[in-house]
């Protein structure tokens, strides 16, 4: 029958695997107690807990908090730690602090549930941190937008350079139709030749009149020679 005492580690664990984010194992051989001291202030400094306990209870606290694929690392003496931060840091953190011992060795460990191997967990030791992933990720994603965003907008300049290019010439359409119109409409030549036939008409009829009036004169000239055609035969009378 397990103890009181088993029971409140089991649970204490469960709480941390339940709490954590990422999971690390390593295998403590060869640390003294002050070296174990060492790491655990170094681990603690950047967020990071690390518990020893027996394979046994942390078999039954694995199989409590439903991480199953954490149990085929719990072989030997077994160290685990754990972070609720950021995956990259725990990375960074044990190889900050097992550095200095060659004798520590990583087993693997879980990262959102998922199996990392300990050659994974050394290479996200040298990624770039959250943040800085998350920026650049963010910086990837906005550059397209940017150059998606220069392209429509210069799309759209062209579109409005168009539209006012025919709205001038629509404009310089409607301001020049009426100058267009009055150009065919000037028939002032014909007014001006009406005018002047009708001139030609009155100038024309005044000659008529001029000549109707002048041709009594002309008639009544013969007048004259019968009168003296009259005289040589009065004087014939008379002598």
């Amino acid at each position: 029958m397990p103890t009181d005492a088993k029971r409140q580690a089991v649970s204490q664990l469960v709480d941390m695997l339940r709490a954590s984010s990422a999971l690390a194992v390593a295998d403590y051989r060869g640390l003294t107690v002050s070296e174990m001291h060492a790491v655990r202030k170094t681990l603690r400094a950047n967020g990071v807990r690390l518990q020893v306990a027996k394979n046994r209870l942390l078999k039954i606290a694995a199989d409590e908090a439903g991480l199953e694929e954490l149990k085929p690392l719990l072989a030997g003496p077994t160290a685990v730690a754990a972070t609720s931060g950021d995956e990259v840091s725990l990375a960074r953190a044990l190889q900050e602090a097992f550095r200095p011992y060659k004798v520590v060795t990583l087993r693997g460990g879980l990262l959102a549930g998922q199996p990392i191997s300990a050659t994974d967990l050394g290479r996200l030791a040298n990624l770039p941190s959250r943040d800085v992933l998350l920026g650049r990720l963010a910086g990837g994603m906005v550059a397209p937008l940017t150059g998606m965003a220069s392209l429509l907008a210069a799309n759209l300049r062209n579109l409005v350079g168009v539209l006012n290019a025919v709205a001038d010439q629509r404009r310089h359409t409607e301001v020049a139709s009426p100058t267009d119109l009055a150009q065919p409409s000037e028939p002032t030549k014909p007014a001006v030749q009406t005018e002047q036939t009708d001139q030609t008409d009155q100038t024309e009829q005044t000659d008529q009149t001029d000549q109707t009036e002048t041709e009594p004169a002309d008639q009544t000239e013969p007048t004259e020679p019968t009168e003296e055609i009259g005289e040589p035969t009065t004087d014939k009378e008379n002598g």
